[in-house]
């Protein structure tokens, strides 16, 4: 085997063992307490049981448009392969994290070399904010996969982006390009430009692949739409227009029939509605206009910069500390540079889908922000900070630029230490506390309560029952009932004109965030128009969910005129069939993958 063979399969075992250990050392089995955790396996349950791609959890049942299908497809997929709980679902994003990972190996070696992979692949991997979100039923490493995958196949090696008398460095002391022929150019060796060969150098399978990667890509996410752009310019810019032609029909069809879908259904959540808004979760706060878009941009610059992107490289925030801050915000800086050193040099798919990506974060609302969406940035940015330092350094001493890089790539792996640290330790309680309490304990009393109700009323109350509760998406999951978002407003009448709209008799008031207090004071408004199913918890003087009934039409009483609040007891028929049910535990399927949750004998 030759050396450079070596070397190769070397780094790819030292990663593997690298990226499969730190997986298995932050795995836990809990699922995540936002909506969109159980919206995708709504969802996905919908595909698999041939109800379509609709919104089950509402009474309406109305067609998704919100969320593309790729990911709840790769759901459906693993529940026709028999994955029935939280631990089998999570199989999907473990797998697209090791993909992930991969992807991002092959891009950096194509670009710059094997050791140069490797490394970016390694602080990719073990990001904090990647091992978070491998363990949840979420689409962010999916979407990372795919887009890396995508860049891989449009990439070729590249010398160093500038000019003068220092861009010769850099190539003959390239990091890690010892995995063929060209590892024997000596420094005054120019690189040769493949844009100068009009794209010949990209075989029609890899055109095709990156096409197919780039669609996969937005079907998982619409933030997918920028690579998408940007694989069509590059190949327009490469004069490879027969299957630029070929790409913009086989993507432009399905994304048509999707906008199409989306354009007659009126939903609550729908994007386009979402990003004009000043904060989509406070709708009454109103509208943006246009101009209104520059001062979101400038918040999110600082945002990004600061918090954000350091958070995605190197877990600041997450028990990172100032060091682990500053090394992000460097990072960060740096690869602004080495995005115009490689443009210098030469326009690809990688540097369009850079710039249009970031455009797009900029705009979103600032209450969207966050490390996730600064993940698919983490290995561009390794990579062009790389450059950059690269380029400095061999315009001082050339020889100087490999233990450089290596420094910097310990630094930064040294920063991830802390944050990847405080994960492992956090997936370990969240382990510990699962196997005392069932999975839904990671997330707290109030999601434990929630759960529970759940699960007791879609075992008691009819299959039609219809239910307002604070978190609609995982109620369904873990009930089989309908259910919608009561109003986060204190009046009665509010909450009750949602009930009347929604067919809901029913109304749960949860521990589980601060709107449940506007819910318990629009309550103590017409307690007469409530009734009393079940609680939940309450024990050893602990607080406890109430599953509420609601009086319609003639039963509700006048609006409360005292301090003390009385819920009278519901009429029997409201109050379920009295059937108990077995502890939930890790082990135990979703209740909504099942036909009923598992009951025991009533004491």
């Amino acid at each position: 085997m030759k050396p450079s063979s070596r070397l190769l399969w070397g780094v790819v075992l030292a990663l593997a063992l690298a990226q499969i250990w730190a997986l298995r050392v932050t795995w836990h089995a809990a699922p995540h307490p936002g909506g969109d955790n159980a919206g995708y396996v709504a969802l996905a349950h919908s595909l698999a049981t041939g109800q379509g791609y609709t919104e089950l959890w509402d009474p309406a049942a109305p067609p998704h448009t919100k969320y593309p299908p790729v990911f709840p497809l790769l759901l459906a997929g693993a529940m026709a392969a028999g994955a029935s709980t939280w631990a089998g679902l999570k199989t999907v994003p473990v797998l697209f994290g090791l993909l992930a990972v991969a992807a991002t190996f092959l891009w950096a070696r194509a670009r710059r070399g094997v050791l140069w992979g490797g490394a970016v692949a390694l602080l990719t991997g073990w990001s904090a904010t990647l091992l978070y979100h491998a363990h949840y039923l979420l689409s962010d490493v999916p979407f990372v996969a795919f887009t890396l995958g995508a860049l891989w196949l449009l990439e070729e090696r590249r010398g160093l982006g500038g000019t003068g008398s220092g861009s010769a460095g850099l190539d003959g002391a390239e990091f890690g390009t010892v995995d063929g022929p060209e590892s024997a150019r000596s420094p005054e060796t120019p690189v040769a430009d493949p844009s100068a060969r009009g794209g010949a150098g990209l075989p029609a399978l890899a055109i095709a692949g990156a096409i197919a990667c780039a669609g996969l890509a937005y079907f998982t996410r619409s933030a997918g739409l920028p690579l998408v752009v940007a694989v069509f310019a590059a190949l327009a810019l490469r004069r490879r227009f027969r299957p630029l032609a070929a790409g913009v029909v086989a993507l432009g069809i399905p994304a048509v029939l999707w906008l199409l879908r989306g354009r007659n259904v009126v939903t609550d959540g729908a994007y386009v509605r979402e990003f004009w808004m000043v904060d989509p979760y406070q709708p009454q706060l109103g509208e943006l206009g246009v101009m209104g878009l520059v001062p979101r941009a400038i918040e999110n610059v600082s945002g990004y910069l600061w918090g954000h992107f350091p958070a995605a490289l190197t877990g600041a925030g997450a028990g990172g500390g100032q060091g682990a801050t500053a090394v992000g915000v460097v990072v960060g800086l740096l690869a602004v540079v080495g995005l115009v050193l490689a443009a210098r040099q030469r326009v690809g798919a990688t540097e369009i889908f850079t710039v249009l990506y970031i455009a797009v974060i900029l705009v979103w609302p600032v209450v969207w922000s966050g490390d996730r969406f600064a993940l698919p940035l983490v290995p561009l940015a390794l990579v062009y900070a790389g450059e950059a330092v690269a380029w400095g350094v061999a315009r001082w001493k050339a020889s100087a630029v490999v233990p450089a890089l290596a420094g910097a790539a310990a630094v930064v792996l040294l920063s991830q230490g802390t944050a990847v640290a405080t994960e492992v330790e956090s997936s370990s309680a969240c382990r510990a506390a699962a196997r005392a309490g069932g999975p839904w304990a990671c997330s707290g009393l109030g999601m434990v309560q929630f759960s529970e109700a759940a699960r007791w009323s879609g075992a008691n109350l009819d299959s039609e029952a219809a239910v307002l509760t604070r978190k609609p998406r995982i109620w369904y999951v873990m009930s089989g009932l309908a259910t919608r978002t009561y109003p986060f407003v204190p009046y009665a009448d509010s909450v009750l004109a949602v009930a009347e709209r929604a067919d809901a008799s029913y109304v749960v008031l949860d521990l589980v965030g601060a709107q449940a207090q506007l819910l318990a004071n629009a309550i103590g408004e017409r307690p007469a128009a409530f009734c009393s199913v079940a609680g939940f918890g309450g024990q050893g003087g602990e607080p406890r969910t109430e599953l509420l009934g609601i009086l319609h039409g003639g039963a509700r009483g006048p609006a409360g005129g005292t301090d003390q609040v009385q819920i009278v007891a519901c009429p029997d028929p409201m109050r379920g069939r009295g059937v108990g049910l077995e502890p939930y535990t890790s082990s135990s399927p979703i209740p909504i993958l099942t036909a009923t949750p598992s009951p025991s004998p009533s004491p």
